[in-house]
C-alpha cells in the first residue's frame, strides 16, 4: 500500500516521503510536474504605443514571465492541444483562425499607462485582465519605469500552456526526488576510537550527527536530511557508522511559483500520469488484438 508523509510544507514548498512507489514512477511524476501540468500565461502582445527606452521584445518578455493564478483557469479554458490551430499566425503576426472555433482558448488583457511630468513605475497589478479569476500572483512585480512623456499601450492574449513549450508555463521553480538514507551505528568500546568519533560527527554538512557518551555510539537526529555524502563514513572509526539508501522510500519535493496550489499541482500531475498509463494499456491491447487476429 502506498504511504505518504509530509516532511516539510509552507505556502509554496513541500517535501513528501513516499513509500511503496518505484523510483521511476516517482520520477515520472516529477517530470510531469515540471513539463506537463498546465498553467496560464500571456502568449502574445500587440503594441499600439511605446515611446519608452525599452524595446517591445523586452517588455513582452517581462509580461510573459508574470505568474498568473491558474487554479480555476486550467479547468475553465480549453487545453493547448485543442487550441493548437488557433496559435498559428499569418504573415502580419495575427491569428490565422479567429471565430467560434477558438472560443475558450484565450482571455484578453490590456495595459494603457502614461506619465505626464513625473516618473511612474508600472507594476503587474496594473495589468487589466478580462477574467477576474485570472490575476497576477504578485501585484508588485515591476514591469517598466516611465519617464516624463512616456506612453505604453498594448493588448495581450492569455492562454493555457505547458512547461515543455516554455518555462513561463511551468508551475514550479524546482522539482526533484531524493534517496532516503538508512543509517546504522554501532557501539564503540575503544577509547581512542571514542575520541575520534566525538570529533568526526562535526563533518556532517547537515548537522544530524552527535555522539552519545552514555551509549558510546553515534546517534542520528533526522535521517531524512542526510544527503548520502558519506563523509562521516570516511572520517569516523571503521564500523562505527554505515549508510545505504532505502530501496522502498524516497522524497519528492517541489516549489510552486504561485500559479497553482501545491495540491492542484500534485493532483493534476497524478491525473496526467494515470491518463498516460491508460493510453499505453489501450495501445498495447490494440497491438495484441491485431497480432493475434
Amino acid at each position: 500500500m502506498i504511504d505518504v508523509d509530509v516532511l516539510e510544507r509552507d505556502k509554496n514548498y513541500i517535501e513528501l516521503v513516499v513509500r511503496n512507489v518505484p523510483l521511476p514512477i516517482l520520477n515520472a511524476i516529477r517530470r510531469i510536474i515540471q513539463l506537463e501540468v498546465p498553467t496560464v500565461a500571456v502568449d502574445s502582445i500587440i503594441f499600439y504605443e511605446n515611446n519608452t527606452p525599452l524595446y517591445e521584445e523586452i517588455i513582452a518578455h517581462r509580461i510573459g514571465l508574470i505568474p498568473l493564478k491558474s487554479d480555476v483557469a486550467v479547468r475553465k479554458y480549453r487545453s493547448p492541444e485543442e487550441c493548437r490551430k488557433c496559435f498559428s499566425s499569418d504573415e502580419e503576426g495575427y491569428p490565422a483562425v479567429i471565430g467560434t472555433e477558438c472560443e475558450g482558448c484565450f482571455v484578453g488583457a490590456r495595459l494603457k499607462v502614461y506619465s505626464d511630468d513625473g516618473v511612474v513605475t508600472v507594476y503587474s497589478k496594473d495589468l487589466i485582465i478580462d477574467d477576474p479569476e485570472i490575476k497576477p500572483v504578485y501585484d508588485n512585480i515591476p514591469i517598466i519605469i516611465l519617464g516624463p512623456g512616456h506612453r505604453l499601450t498594448f493588448d495581450a492574449r492569455i492562454r493555457i500552456g505547458r512547461g515543455i513549450e516554455h518555462s513561463k508555463w511551468s508551475p514550479v521553480s524546482v522539482a526533484g526526488t531524493k534517496y532516503v538514507a538508512v543509517i546504522k551505528t554501532s557501539r564503540i568500546r575503544d577509547r581512542e576510537a571514542i575520541e575520534k568519533a566525538k570529533k568526526c560527527v562535526n563533518v556532517c554538512p547537515v548537522d544530524i550527527l552527535s555522539f552519545d557518551e552514555k551509549e558510546s555510539r553515534i546517534v542520528v537526529s533526522n535521517r531524512y536530511k542526510c544527503t548520502l555524502c558519506m563523509q562521516c563514513v570516511k572520517e569516523c572509526p571503521p564500523g562505527s557508522i554505515s549508510i545505504e539508501h532505502d530501496d522502498n522510500e524516497y522524497i519528492l519535493f517541489f516549489e510552486s511559483t504561485g500559479q497553482l496550489s501545491l495540491r492542484s499541482i500534485l493532483d493534476l500531475a497524478t491525473e496526467l500520469l494515470i491518463n498516460k498509463l491508460d493510453e499505453l494499456i489501450k495501445q498495447v491491447e490494440k497491438e495484441v488484438e491485431v497480432s493475434s487476429g
